[in-house]
């Protein structure tokens, strides 16, 4: 009986499956494209059908669907397990029953609730003309199925119970709240008995946004008070309860995790820098202009979490922020943390008190957003002219009120370069010696508190190791020779230079005749260890990959592979000749003329080989 694994893979094709994510072109019998995990001008994403892996030579990366799936989706295996299953219609086991079945049942309750609300909207005359006034048109509601809760204490409680759900698989979802003192929401259903009138509804009088999980699954919601013609019956202090709601932590839905619109906007965020905003009005007015590299936050500040997400796709970020005092300081948290991550911040210059949604209401607006995303201003730009206008750098107030504000700026930037670079440049302004500045700088004590981080921040390692230039040229060689079997036979006074790794596969190469003994069947049949069926894969599909290369820039692919083995083995020969530098120079010190004698020889002999 297959495992549940190999089900997947007999029944998902990975041409397919990565042809979704990524625009592939034929090369032979494979595909190529250009790489989703690296900019690149040139295609080096090899992906082989007929041996169902991915990889690509210039970043490294590479492997089976699953992985794939993993670094695009930015998930842990067990999800991208779960989300290649539900693509190829298997139904998975590993998950207790109990908690499958009430993650399930949440997700059924979000999705009536979803409907319920929508069609509430769709009634509600009033509530329609207050989206359309904020510039939202009727496919953009449709599309994202946006609602209105009713101004009732328990019209959506009521709701789900006629479509039998029970009171305390509502409050698990998070959608009503408890009038008894013990929670029923968190990570497991509560084993306690509630009636109808023990919970009300969480979300009323507001219009309703689903909050999608990275599979499109409706798993939580954000509720923005509404107020029509006639007075609220069941919130009196809208200061007190908040403008907007969010759904709690539940068994399905973590704020500190999901991104409002990333499903939507997911295969983009690779393509250009992500524009990230505060709350799904900004981010439905970014989508329906045109702009599909767009995220919000749900009721939280950007956390590492979602850094990690989004440093996944890409090393820049934008943020779309309202940046007067208050949104900046808000802002703050979010900037550093991505700074020291490494990613390039960029700020959205939108007039002062507006945030995106209200900007984008006017028409001209609306036509000229790309080009203002395009001219986003680098974050230490954007402080410097904040820092310039605090004070007249001739004066000793002017300096010092400059120097405040931007100094713990420089002192925050990871890179050196960077921090050098601004040190310099306050130094000119102010007319203050560089080594004052640095001095000034040094005084600045940083936060020592270790950055909070998210437990599953790591889960995807994203820094993919070099590989040195020996590891390179043994499966560059190894990857010519699979295509050109006559050749490989001439390796054989090479094959000293090689690991022991890749000498085995020299002998298995020695003992075929055709290529076709190499295909992926045939491997499975062989009886060779997992491990070398899958680098002879591996070298065969970059054979592929080389070969293609050589041609395109028509390169004589023998003299490429000779070059080749005589840089081999020169590195290997400078390695070997290092090992023996060192052990002569142990030998003179422990005056041991013997072995001193010995090692000058093997060293002389070869030196001769190197220049042979």
């Amino acid at each position: 009986m297959l495992s549940p694994l190999e089900e997947i893979k007999n029944k998902l094709d990975i041409v397919e499956v990565i042809g979704q994510y990524v625009k592939l072109e034929k090369a032979g019998s494979n595909y190529k494209a250009l790489c989703p995990f690296h900019k690149e001008k040139t295609p080096s994403f090899f992906v082989s059908p007929s041996r169902q892996i991915w990889h690509c030579f210039g970043c490294g990366a590479g492997g089976d669907i699953f992985t794939f799936i993993m670094k695009i989706e930015n998930v842990d295996f067990p999800e991208a397990v779960r989300i290649l299953a539900e693509k190829a219609g298997i139904k998975l086991t590993y998950e207790s029953p109990e908690i499958r079945s009430q993650k399930q049942k949440l997700i059924e309750i979000h999705q009536k609730a979803t409907s319920f609300f929508h069609q509430n909207l769709l009634r509600n005359s009033e509530a329609l003309d207050y989206l359309h006034k904020r510039g939202l048109t009727k496919d953009v509601i449709e599309e994202f199925e946006l609602g209105y809760a009713p101004d009732e204490w328990r019209a959506t409680v009521n709701f789900l119970v006629r479509n039998n759900f029970t009171p305390e698989e509502i409050l698990a979802s998070g959608l009503a709240i408890s009038k008894k003192d013990i929670p029923a929401t968190g990570n497991k259903l509560r084993k306690i008995k509630y009636e109808i009138r023990d919970i009300y509804d969480r979300f009323r009088a507001r219009i309703i946004f689903p909050i999608r999980n990275n599979r499109g699954k409706i798993v939580a919601f954000t509720g923005r008070i509404f107020q029509g013609s006639s007075p609220l019956k069941t919130i009196r202090d809208i200061e007190r309860v908040g403008k907007y709601i969010n759904s709690p932590q539940t068994l399905i839905f973590d704020k500190s995790k999901i991104l409002f619109g990333y499903y939507k906007s997911r295969l983009q965020l690779s393509k250009t820098p992500p524009i990230v905003v505060e709350g799904p009005m900004d981010f439905l007015a970014g989508w329906q202009a045109g702009l599909r590299s767009i995220v919000a936050t749900c009721g939280t500040a950007l956390t590492p979490y979602h850094i990690s997400i989004l440093k996944r796709f890409n090393q820049e970020i934008i943020l779309g922020f309202d940046m007067d005092e208050a949104g900046l300081r808000a802002a703050e948290r979010a900037i550093n943390l991505a700074l020291s991550k490494g990613l390039q911040v960029k700020i959205l210059m939108l007039p002062e008190g507006k945030d995106l949604a209200d900007y984008l209401l006017s028409p001209e607006s609306r036509s000229d957003i790309k080009e203002l995303v395009s001219k986003a201003k680098p974050i230490m730009e954007f402080y410097w002219e904040r820092a310039i206008k605090l004070g007249d750098s001739d004066s000793l107030e002017g300096k010092k009120k400059i120097s405040a504000y931007f100094l713990p700026k420089i002192k925050k930037l990871p890179n050196a370069l960077d921090r050098a670079f601004w040190s310099e440049k306050l130094s000119h302004y102010l007319k203050i010696e560089t080594s004052i500045i640095e001095d000034e700088l040094n005084k600045i004590e940083v936060n020592s508190k270790k950055v909070v981080t998210d437990a599953n921040e790591g889960l995807i390692e994203t820094n993919i190791p070099t590989q040195s230039r020996e590891i390179v040229l043994q499966e560059r060689i190894l990857a010519i020779c699979s295509h050109n079997l006559e050749f490989v036979d001439q390796l054989e006074k090479y094959k000293e230079y090689f690991s022991s790794e890749y000498q085995q596969i020299i002998q298995i190469l020695q003992g075929i005749k055709d290529i076709s003994e190499l295909s992926y069947k045939s491997l499975q049949k062989s009886g060779l260890a997992e491990e070398i069926r899958k680098k002879i894969n591996l070298i065969v599909l970059r054979g592929d990959y080389e070969l293609d290369l050589l041609d395109k820039y028509e390169v004589d692919w023998r003299k490429e592979l000779e070059s080749n083995l005589q840089e081999l083995k020169r590195i290997a020969i400078k390695k070997q000749l290092n090992i023996l530098s060192d052990k002569i120079k142990k030998a003179e010190e422990e005056k041991q003329k013997d072995k001193l004698k010995q090692l000058l020889k093997e060293f002389n002999n070869l030196s001769k080989k190197l220049i042979s």
